[in-house]
């Protein structure tokens, strides 16, 4: 008789399934080093109980293998324990989350409830097939507390995602302190209520927050030692009126009254790019720096009207000083000073396709939201690029058609859907190793907590993780949806607010279909004030 298929997600290059299983002792030890024991550890130790201490002798051994690629690694499971392979601690993480997969659902939790624990026989190989995973987290439109925060790492690092992409600011709200500008943070940081745009008025709740940098380096920390880098972005020169309202002569207009956004879409509103602007905006980058290390940083460079540049004589006098044909040139000639200057601090400048517009932007990544053919022009002028269309990977879109479902931004997205976005479609040969990865978004115009957060990430971040990691040969969406449908059985164990692929629970759905935005699943306008 056949052995059950393990339902792995993402599916592993390789599973070779033997007849038999091995029991976890009690006393279970590790022989490896110490800094790789803690790997296992801190993610086995809580949900198993196990004190998996130090000793030659372990049952769990942990090899190095420097002939492996980064993120690779290979588990074995037999009579005389458990063996996992890697060349890295990265590669290391990605095999201990197999480990918890393929033990009992219960391990997930942080704490044992003694159930005996068992793993089957089993040989995988394993690696990526990007090496960018990403999940983009839009904590400016609202605010996730801390906690928040490492409950998503924790989710990614499960699904083998490997990067997290902060969106630290916002028209609605500005969640990055910066030493010398405070008020950044105690003005931008909060706005006076929020209003939906088929709500006659606002809600009256005020609604704010912001991270010290403390807070953001204890993140980093923690999203390290799980194998993810945490992405952060400063989107300029658009979407900036949490800024303005903060410091308002770095405006058009600074005797507008510019007030921090109380409801969505895209503002005239821009910083107005002179020196002494673009002084503060190095400032602004220089103190990111101190918190991330991670080699990208995202500037946004997205839905930037040039409405105030072509009605200020100033913009038209500073286009002309730079030798620009006119002011809508001015975002390009400030996206390369960004550029140039991330570039001699080691860093390399992530920015939405608009970057793109006027030409490649050489040295730079481009990420491909407004569609596929973005990316793939990107790739073949010589761009790194990151493809992230809103067709198949903008998360806050309807994950079904029903009148059930919670109000969104509009569209439709699902699970099958993401899991059939192939991220080299139209890609020639010689431009594929330009493309880094895929991610999938998560913008929060509507998503005021995490639980809602978590409804609208999963299943469909998980279908997402398998298009980033896992092979194209053999896809198949009936199979995966058989191995989802006993991986949602961990996301409950975890306590997710998954949505199910049958429908919204009761106490999941939305209100009156009357309030619900217009669900178009190739309607870009769907999209505005969402990148």
């Amino acid at each position: 008789m056949p052995l059950a298929p393990l339902a792995l997600v993402p599916r592993p290059t390789s599973v070779r399934r033997e007849d038999g299983a091995y029991v976890l002792p009690s006393d279970l030890a590790v022989a490896g080093t110490p800094a790789w024991a803690a790997v296992v550890r801190r993610l086995l130790a809580p949900g198993t109980g196990l004190d998996l201490p130090l000793s030659e002798q372990g049952a769990l051994r942990l090899v190095r293998d420097p002939g492996l690629a980064e993120e690779a690694y290979r588990l074995r499971v037999a009579e005389d324990g458990i063996t996992l392979t890697a060349a890295t601690e990265r590669g290391l993480n990605w095999a201990v989350q197999t480990l918890r997969q393929l033990l009992p659902p219960s391990v997930l939790l942080p704490a044992p409830t003694g159930e005996r624990l068992s793993v089957p026989f089993v040989v995988v190989e394993d690696g990526p097939r990007f090496g960018w995973r990403g999940v983009m987290l839009d904590v400016g439109r609202h605010f996730f507390a801390l906690p928040d925060l490492f409950r998503v790492v924790d989710l990614l690092a499960l699904h083998k995602h490997n990067v997290l992409h902060l969106h630290l600011t916002e028209d609605q709200g500005w969640r990055f302190p910066v030493p010398g500008l405070p008020r950044l943070t105690e003005v931008g940081g909060w706005r006076a209520e929020t209003r939906r745009p088929h709500d006659a008025e606002g809600d009256g709740t005020p609604h704010g927050g912001s991270y010290t940098a403390d807070q953001l380096r204890a993140l980093v920390a923690y999203a390290g030692q799980r194998g993810i880098t945490v992405v952060p972005e400063i989107d300029l020169p658009g979407h900036a009126l949490a800024l303005l309202a903060a410091y308002p002569e770095l405006g058009n207009d600074p005797a507008a009254g510019y007030r921090t956004a109380t409801t969505f879409g895209v503002f005239d509103e821009v910083l107005n790019v002179s020196d002494e602007t673009l002084d503060r905006v190095l400032e602004v980058y220089a103190a990111l720096l101190d918190v991330f290390p991670g080699p990208y940083v995202h500037v946004g460079g997205d839905e930037c009207p040039r409405t105030e540049w072509l009605a200020s004589p100033a913009a038209r006098a500073l286009a002309a000083e730079r030798g620009l044909a006119d002011v809508t040139h001015l975002q390009r000639w400030f996206t390369e000073r960004l550029r140039d200057w991330l570039a001699a601090r080691g860093r390399r400048l992530v920015g939405w396709d608009e970057i793109c517009d006027e030409g490649p932007l050489e040295g730079a990544v481009a990420m491909a939201w407004r569609g596929a053919e973005h990316g793939v022009a990107a790739a073949a002028a010589g761009m790194g690029v990151v493809m992230a269309p809103y067709s198949h990977t903008y998360l806050d879109f309807y994950p079904g058609a029903g009148a059930e479902e919670p109000y969104a931004i509009g569209g439709l997205t699902t699970t099958e859907t993401v899991y059939g976005f192939e991220p080299l479609a139209g890609v020639p040969p010689e431009s594929a190793d330009r493309v880094l990865g895929t991610q999938c978004q998560l913008w929060t115009e509507y998503v005021p907590s995490l639980r809602r957060a978590e409804y609208q990430l999963f299943p469909r971040a998980s279908a997402h993780a398998e298009v980033a990691w896992s092979a194209p040969e053999g896809r198949s969406w009936p199979e995966f949806a058989e191995r989802l449908d006993v991986h949602l059985g961990r996301l409950d164990a975890l306590g997710v607010n998954f949505r199910p692929e049958a429908g919204p629970h009761p106490w999941q759905q939305g209100g009156s279909g009357s309030l619900r935005r217009p669900i178009d699943p190739v309607d870009p306008a769907a999209t505005a004030a969402t990148a």
